[in-house]
């Protein structure tokens, strides 16, 4: 009873409408050729889509002239392409079934734009998502490995996803539907081929039933997910980081918080360790990610790109700083470009004794500030102005003869602010970098 089940989960999902043409990836394998039966017996137009992925030798190539046979003896379209993947694997990072899923994908989109055709059926079936969701969770998958295998994504649809294996076997026993073997597919050195003949058949023993009751759950996890994806109002969408605020009151954190870390990298098992700094505001935390490092910061977690050293320049006799310089020094009026006017000083030219160096502040620098009583620390300036941590790094001095006359962008040292009378003045002026407020 095969064909009413995939005419009414065609319909229910809108996979197809009736007699619409399809494009049928078409491996010569007893899934794939079902699939291709059933829709030709149901009334769609189909051309058969078959890629060799140069991994198996004369037995891939075997299979390709026996799927190219049976199509055309059947007198249907067939394209074909030879991927070779070795070759890919190369020049790409991946597994070789990575690439080859991939490269497939690829193939099989361009060729059904190319012949007008916007679906795409493949044949997973319901082994093949209940495989793929024990192998998410194995591995361990935030929310969307929940999903197993999706119905439809983009061009691709699924019209045997409802359906298990043995009731696809038994519709190519009742038609005398041949098949290709792909002997890759008993190999235990996959993990799947190891869910398939050992977990799965395991839990059948101990559980009968089992399987009804894993796609009823699927389902459910299915719909689960599209709720949050729907409903879930507060992902973050500050580019710096999540603020605590947000991240404290969802009622999700934890799914919320994978959500926003899995594409930098963070490990899941980091997670309840990331909660418990948040929730002691342990300041200064730090976590890796692929792409930099995330920062407990004092109102949020805040996104750090890689740590780059920052160099230290010597101010030429003419006050000349080569061009990544964060500051111009300038001897008289400010010319005209791309500068931070909030931050400019008027510096005393006599003041600024030789050598004169711009370097990072270090840890233990201490100046007297214009105005002020005392000394004080670069590190403590940089708290009462609540600069991020992330970004203190960045924060330059110069100095002069040995000693701070200027903290960029902050404080002038006591001395060295030109009176207003001076005619004598080198203006200190910070470069804005791009992106900076």
């Amino acid at each position: 009873m095969l064909l009413p089940e995939v005419r009414e989960a065609l319909r229910r999902h809108a996979l197809l409408k009736p007699g619409e043409p399809v494009l049928v990836a078409l491996s010569g394998g007893l899934d794939s050729m079902v699939l291709l039966d059933v829709l030709r017996r149901l009334g769609h137009p189909v051309v058969a889509a078959h890629a060799e992925h140069g991994l198996r030798g004369r037995q891939g190539e075997e299979d390709s002239a026996w799927t190219l046979r049976y199509c055309t003896e059947r007198g249907i379209p067939v394209e074909t392409v030879a991927l070779q993947v070795p070759r890919l694997r190369a020049s790409a990072r991946g597994s070789v079934e990575m690439l080859a899923r991939d490269a497939r994908a690829a193939w099989l989109k361009a060729t059904g734009l190319r012949l007008g055709l916007d679906r795409i059926a493949t044949a997973h079936h319901r082994d093949d998502a209940l495989e793929t969701l024990l192998m998410n969770l194995l591995r361990g998958t935030g929310h969307r490995g929940w999903r197993g295998i999706p119905r439809r994504s983009g061009p691709f649809i699924r019209p045997l996803l409802d359906v298990p294996r043995k009731a696809i076997a038994a519709h190519a026993a009742a038609h005398d539907i041949p098949f290709r073997e792909d002997p890759t597919n008993a190999d235990p050195a996959h993990l799947r081929n190891r869910v398939r003949h050992e977990l799965l058949p395991l839990l059948q023993r101990m559980s009968p039933g089992f399987e009804r009751a894993m796609a009823r759950s699927a389902l459910r996890l299915d719909e689960l997910v599209a709720f949050w994806e729907l409903h879930a109002p507060d992902r973050p969408s500050d580019p710096e980081g999540i603020p605590f605020d947000l991240l404290e009151a969802a009622p999700l954190p934890r799914l919320l918080l994978h959500e926003a870390l899995c594409r930098h990298g963070l490990h899941p098992d980091q997670l309840d360790r990331v909660l418990q700094a948040v929730a002691h505001r342990r300041t200064g935390t730090r976590f890796p990610l692929k792409d930099g490092q995330m920062l407990v910061d004092r109102d949020r977690l805040r996104w750090c790109p890689p740590q780059q050293p920052h160099p230290e320049y010597v101010v030429g006799t003419g006050l000349e700083l080569p061009e990544p310089a964060p500051v111009r020094l300038v001897a008289g009026p400010v010319p005209p470009g791309t500068v931070d006017e909030r931050h400019v000083v008027r510096l005393a030219a006599d003041r600024l004794r030789p050598p004169l160096v711009l370097r990072p502040w270090r840890a233990g620098d201490r100046f007297r500030p214009h105005g002020g009583r005392g000394s004080r620390l670069v590190s403590d300036l940089l708290i009462d102005a609540k600069v991020p941590r992330d970004r203190k790094g960045a924060v330059y001095v110069l100095c002069a003869d040995g000693r701070i006359a200027w903290v960029v962008g902050h404080r002038l040292a006591e001395g060295f602010a030109a009176p207003p009378d001076a005619t004598d003045v080198v203006f200190g002026v910070p470069v804005a970098a791009p992106g900076d407020p």
